[in-house]
This record gives C-alpha cells, structure tokens and sequence, in this order.
C-alpha cells in the first residue's frame, strides 16, 4: 500500500496555481512518529511517499522517517530545492519526481523567475552523486503549456515525464477557456505525443511518458479501481493524522477515511463498472467520480 505523508504544508516557492500553501491542516507535523510507525506496519507491503507543500523544507525529518518507517520503499515528490541536504539519503529514495512544468519559458511563469534553474541544479546534484533509482519529471499543465513541446523538451533531461491538468482548482481560467484550449492545443498536441511514442516504439525504444505507459499497461494486463489507487491501495496522511484519500481535495467530506485508529476504503461504483473500458480507465479519479463538474448527476456519497 502507498502511504502518502505530507511532511508539511508550507512551500518556499508561490506558483501562481497554488498559491506556495497547502492548506486546510497544521503547517508541522502535529502526530509521533511511533504512531505513524504503528500505523505503517500493520501493512505487508508499504510504501511511503514524502509530499507537502515542499517536503525538502524539512530534510532532517525525512531522513528521521527513513530511518524509523517500514517501508518498502520510499518516494519523494519534492521542487528539488534543496536536494542537497537529504546527503547520502537520496540514495535511500527509490523515485524521485520533480515538479517542472516544461520549457523553461512555461516553468518560470508559473512558479517563478529562476525555478527552471533550481530543478536543473538539483537534478545535476543526483547525477553527480550517481542515483540508480527513478527520476521522474512532474508536471503541472495549464493555459500557457503546449503539451508537446514541453514533453518532448523534458524528454532531454529526464527519463520519465509525467503531468497533472490544472484545472478543477485553477483560479486562472474558467471552463471556456479550458475547453477553447483543449480543443485548440492541448488535444493536437497530445495526438502529435501518441504518434512519436508509437513512431519510437516501433523502433523498440519506449520512451517514458508516464500517462501512455500506464494506459497500455492496463491494455494489457487490465486492472481494477482507479489508476492512482486513491482510497483503497493508497491514501494520504495530513499533518494532524487524518487519513485521506487524495492529498489535495481537503475541502470534501468524502475524503475523509479515518485516522490512525482506523479508517475504511473507498470505492469507485457505478455505472464505471458497467463501461467497457473500465478497465483501462478505472473510474479516471476519485474526484471526478464523486463530484462530477461537468454537469451530469452526481454519484450518491455513500457508494
């Protein structure tokens, strides 16, 4: 299972589309560490993921729960600011994903003027130490992205992309906007991705796009629940040790799942289990499930 700690909720970077906060719970860590400990164990197979607002703002306590937690394995979502104080405990990490959000033109607008030369910096820090495990670039995909070149241009630096829509939280455009650049940009562009991807397949090179990636493999292999794993093989943990489904829908009674004492899994339901491409989409997301902002009716919150 994937536990997802959120170490803190503060951020040393304003991005225009969160704002630098997380918000909705404590800035610190409010629980012990025995009880997340405790917690964690009670799991055969865990996995912990360190999360925030900017994880790295807190290095000593990373390297604390790495060496205290039973995990599995570790991951680490973090800007790469400060990457150089974890030391010798990068090599601890089994993935590592960076948030960037493309051409350097894209990522500077939206989180800040030199952001595109911190993530590099931090990225040359773990080339330089030899880290064997994942390094994923993360993106955040909004009005001023042209999916294709900011893919492709992250395509020379990192060896896996992948990337999130602004869009359900964005103060930045409303749905006309989204849905005119969607049809304008982002689909063409996202058609120009599919094309290269199978171009260099057939090649037998599989370059990493995490979206396509794990699509075939559901293809393939099929699977069950959401993509993500969100409320049932993966949850969140806040600050005041609540556990949650999803790290970032706070505002929703729904995502609420217990806390440390125990909490209950939630499913997705129908009519997803009735469509015949279930298996490859599982429902999409959690969110979209229950709240259904496009229009139609909303799934009964007891499902």
């Amino acid at each position: 299972m994937l536990f997802t700690i959120i170490i803190t909720t503060e951020c040393n970077l304003h991005c225009r589309y969160c704002g630098g906060k997380l918000k909705g719970m404590p800035s610190q860590i409010q629980y012990s560490l025995k009880d997340l400990q405790n917690f964690i164990k009670q799991d055969a197979n865990p996995i912990v993921a360190f999360y925030g607002g900017e994880p790295l703002l807190k290095p000593d306590l990373i390297k604390e729960m790495i060496n205290v937690l039973p995990a599995n394995r570790f991951i680490l979502t973090a800007n790469g600011t400060g990457i150089e104080k974890l030391g010798s405990y990068i090599h601890r990490i089994d993935t590592m994903l960076f948030s960037i959000d493309g051409r350097p033109e894209v990522t500077n607008y939206y989180r800040g003027k030199n952001s595109t030369t911190l993530v590099f910096k931090g990225l040359k820090f773990l080339r330089r130490q030899k880290y064997s495990g994942e390094i994923i670039a993360r993106m955040t995909v909004s009005r001023k992205s042209d999916i294709y070149q900011d893919v492709m241009y992250l395509l020379d630096f990192f060896p896996f992309v992948h990337w999130q829509l602004d869009v359900i939280w964005s103060k930045m455009w409303d749905l006309d906007k989204f849905r005119k650049w969607t049809i304008e940009n982002y689909k063409p562009g996202l058609i120009k991705l599919v094309d290269f991807w199978i171009d260099e397949l057939k090649q037998n090179h599989l370059v990493g796009i995490v979206p396509f990636l794990g699509i075939v493999s559901r293809m393939l292999y099929g699977g069950k629940n959401i993509p993500c794993q969100a409320g049932t093989d993966a949850v969140a943990v806040t600050t005041d040790g609540k556990i949650l489904v999803c790290p970032i829908a706070l505002d929703f009674e729904w995502n609420f799942l217990g806390n440390f004492n125990g909490y209950h899994k939630i499913f997705v339901g129908e009519p997803c289990h009735k469509c015949p491409i279930y298996q490859i989409c599982g429902g999409w997301c959690l969110f979209a499930y229950k709240e259904r902002l496009w229009g139609r009716r909303r799934i009964q919150r007891n499902m």
